[in-house]
């Protein structure tokens, strides 16, 4: 079985092919890498710039005709947090698709499992407490692992093109530029910490996987790793010196030269945050991770085919939705709901799709008794038969659909939400937060909040509605059940009639 993984980060695209037997052995049979930088000004402009989305387009160009050569059985692409956030990221994946390479758009959450995936096949994990951190160009992944079992999982939708754009450096940057990157790293730290269980192992090591921590690894001693004082070390070069002293001098390659001393600080400050182990590089990430989850799902891409999913939704909720015109309307409301908030969230293609099949079905309680439906919602999505589902996605669906009322779900109080995944867990509570929302909006069951908009700024979500007749009821519902979206947002909650 021949497989083909295609990386679409937001610094580079990488694309691995492979050979693979029945055991799970693997030989590589190309290797490509094209630094396009998709995500370079996209926190001012909110797309991809126009040189960075032909240059993706051209390296994808490529990389089908590697594809083609080797007459591959299964092609996975899987895009990350630019095109995640970019306005213009639907038209990048059309274009893409005409190429022969059709782009799934994932999550953080998901992009920290399949890395996890890659560097759990790549090394035995250590008895001792690592954390895995994977510096992308626009977010960073770090996974907790205690004895081989994952603890916690975050993705911070901060990369270091993304920081590189927000902190505005000057060449060479100055004392100011670094005070202030500081801060701005202390704030960003400070949000992360909430959104983290309160007690987590304290790593012995780091395992990195990225780029960035591979150039930086470069300055090291040995090539492969570092501690946080030869990180400083060679941070204090990069700093002192401009982009063209950073290629000439210290061998950074070009491309990466005007960013590397803020990606730096960034990995120095993550170091420090977790209690300063030393980082050990691996020559593993995200595509190896798709290989992996293809094999473990006999060659299967991912998802599966989202029409059969879809199918077996319809036949759960036709035979159990009391109010049909009530929950396509949540699913639609929900769906504004997460487009207008996907750069907050980091979510992905995977992600709506859950969140419209979770939306679509969670009154289906109602079927068993008016008291406690979300409850019996959950039992009857997590022993319902779903054809296209796996059995995780299935967990997901039922505590997605227990959660849309009553109280947010908690790892210490709730048995079947503790046993998810932790990047599960985090895509639970933020689905959960959207169909609360949407659920509130329609409280009467009238649909007649027609349509929102979503403005949001560092300290308010404001959501405006387009409505007719009185919906008071509704923003007084929605008030009260986006209290969940708030805390997760770090926001507080304005609606208004428009």
């Amino acid at each position: 079985m021949r497989i083909a993984a295609v990386d679409v980060g937001s610094n580079s695209i990488h694309l691995v092919v492979v050979e693979a037997d029945p055991m799970g052995g693997q030989q590589v049979l190309a290797r490509e890498k094209a630094m396009v930088r998709l995500a370079r000004g996209e926190a001012n402009s909110g797309e991809i710039g126009p040189e960075a989305f032909q240059a993706g387009l051209e390296a994808l160009a490529q990389m089908a005709k590697v594809i083609q050569s080797f007459e591959c059985e299964t092609v996975m692409a899987c895009g990350t947090a630019a095109l995640r956030d970019a306005k213009n990221a639907q038209a990048f994946v059309m274009e893409a698709e005409t190429l022969g390479i059709p782009i799934q758009v994932i999550s953080g959450e998901e992009e920290a499992r399949l890395i996890h995936q890659a560097v759990s096949h790549a090394i035995p994990f250590p008895p001792e407490p690592v954390t895995l951190v994977d510096i992308g160009g626009g977010s960073t992944e770090l996974t907790w692992v205690q004895a081989g079992r994952v603890s916690a999982s975050i993705s911070l939708p901060w990369g270091l093109q993304r920081l590189a754009d927000a902190a505005q450096t000057s060449n060479p940057p100055s004392a100011h530029d670094l005070k202030s990157l500081r801060k701005m790293i202390r704030r960003i730290l400070k949000k992360a910490r909430r959104d983290l269980p309160t007690e987590l192992p304290e790593p012995t090591l780091l395992l990195g996987t990225s780029g960035t921590l591979e150039d930086l690894a470069r300055g090291s001693d040995d090539g492969r790793g570092f501690t946080a004082e030869q990180l400083r070390a060679y941070t204090l070069k990069l700093w002192r010196t401009d982009a063209q002293q950073r290629t000439e001098r210290l061998g950074v390659d070009p491309k990466r030269a005007e960013v590397l001393h803020v990606g730096a600080i960034w990995a120095l400050s993550l170091m420090e945050w977790l209690g300063t182990p030393p980082l050990r590089h691996l020559p593993v990430g995200l595509r190896e991770g798709m290989i992996w989850e293809a094999l473990k799902h006999g060659g299967a891409s991912i998802p599966p085919l989202a029409d059969r999913r879809r199918a077996s939704i319809e036949q759960l909720a036709a035979r159990l939705d009391p109010d049909p015109g009530h929950s396509r309307h949540v699913a639609r409301l929900a769906d504004q709901l997460f487009l207008a908030l996907q750069p907050h969230f980091e979510l992905g293609d995977t992600e709506r799709q859950w969140l419209a099949f979770a939306a679509r079905v969670h009154d289906i309680g109602f079927s068993v008794s008016e008291k406690d439906h979300h409850k019996h919602g959950e039992y009857l999505v997590r022993n319902a038969t779903l054809p296209g589902f796996w059995p995780e996605e299935v967990d997901v669906l039922a505590q997605v659909v227990r959660f849309h009322r009553g109280k947010p779900p908690h790892h210490a109080k709730h048995e079947a939400f503790r046993a998810l995944a932790p990047w599960h867990r985090q895509v639970v509570r933020k689905l959960a937060a959207l169909v609360r929302g949407a659920d509130a909006l329609d409280r009467r069951r009238r649909q007649a909040v027609r349509d929102l908009s979503v403005e949001i700024d560092e300290e308010t979500l404001r959501v405006r509605l387009e409505a007719s007749g009185d919906v008071e009821p509704e923003m007084d519902a929605f008030r009260e059940k986006a209290a969940l979206l708030g805390t997760l947002l770090d926001r507080r909650i304005e609606v208004t009639v428009v």
